[in-house]
C-alpha cells in the first residue's frame, strides 16, 4: 500500500481536477500526500492582477487541500505560462522526492494541450532520472485535465468519493465563476465510470504510465 504520495501540479486546481478522487482515496487509507504548486496560476485571474491571482489562488488551493484532507501543500511561484523543466527545477524537484520518498507521483500526462502541463511531466521525468540509481523509484502516473487520456493503463474507482472531489473543486470558486470545472469533472469521471470501470463503480479517475 502506498504510504507517501506526492503530486507536481502546474497550477491550483489541477491536483484537485485531475486526481483529486484518488487523492481523497489515499488519505483515507492512511497516506501522507502532499503537493507542490510550481506555479500559483497568477495568470489565470480572468481580470484580476497578478498578484491579487496569486493570493486568491493559493488560498483557494489551501481550502481545496483542506477539504481533501492533504498532509502538507507548497507553492514554487514559477512563471504561469512559462513553465520550463530547466537543470535547477528538476534538481530542486530530485532533491525532494529523495527526501520525501514517495511511492506513488501525480503529475499532468504529457500530451495534455497546456505547455504548462506538459512541462510538469518534463520536469518530473528529469527529476526522476535523477535519482540514485540504488533507490526505489517512485511509480509515476499521469492524469488528464484539459485533454483526455487515449492510452489508459489505471482506473481508479472514486465513487465513494466523487463528493468530496467535487466540493474541492468548487472551493476553486475563481476558477469555477469562469469555467465550470465541477461540472466537466462530474462528466468526465462519470464516462470514465461507465465506459472504462467495469466492473467498478459510477465514477472513475484515469491514469497513463509514462512512455520514458
Amino acid at each position: 500500500m502506498a504510504r507517501r504520495i506526492l503530486v507536481v501540479s502546474p497550477h491550483p486546481d489541477d491536483e484537485t481536477v485531475g486526481c483529486g478522487g484518488a487523492l481523497r482515496l489515499h488519505v483515507l487509507a492512511g497516506a501522507e500526500v502532499r503537493v507542490v504548486f510550481l506555479t500559483s496560476g497568477e495568470a489565470g485571474g480572468h481580470g484580476l492582477g497578478p498578484d491579487e491571482t496569486r493570493r486568491t489562488r493559493e488560498a483557494e488551493a489551501a481550502a481545496a487541500a483542506a477539504a481533501l484532507g492533504l498532509a502538507g501543500i507548497e507553492f514554487w511561484r514559477l512563471p504561469d505560462g512559462r513553465l520550463t523543466a530547466t537543470r535547477a527545477t528538476s534538481a530542486r524537484l530530485s532533491e525532494l522526492i529523495s527526501t520525501f520518498r514517495p511511492d506513488v507521483i501525480y503529475v499532468p500526462h504529457d500530451g495534455e494541450q497546456h505547455p504548462d502541463h506538459r512541462a510538469a511531466a518534463r520536469l518530473v521525468h528529469r527529476a526522476t532520472a535523477r535519482l540514485d540509481g540504488g533507490a526505489a523509484r517512485p511509480r509515476v502516473l499521469m492524469f488528464e485535465v484539459w485533454t483526455p487520456l487515449g492510452e489508459l493503463d489505471e482506473l481508479v474507482d472514486i465513487s465513494p468519493v466523487i463528493d468530496a472531489k467535487l466540493t474541492a473543486i468548487r472551493l476553486y470558486a475563481s476558477q469555477c465563476r469562469v469555467l465550470r470545472f465541477d461540472d466537466a469533472l462530474a462528466g468526465l469521471a462519470r464516462y470514465r465510470g461507465e465506459m472504462h470501470s467495469w466492473p467498478g463503480g459510477d465514477y472513475a479517475e484515469a491514469y497513463r504510465e509514462p512512455r520514458w
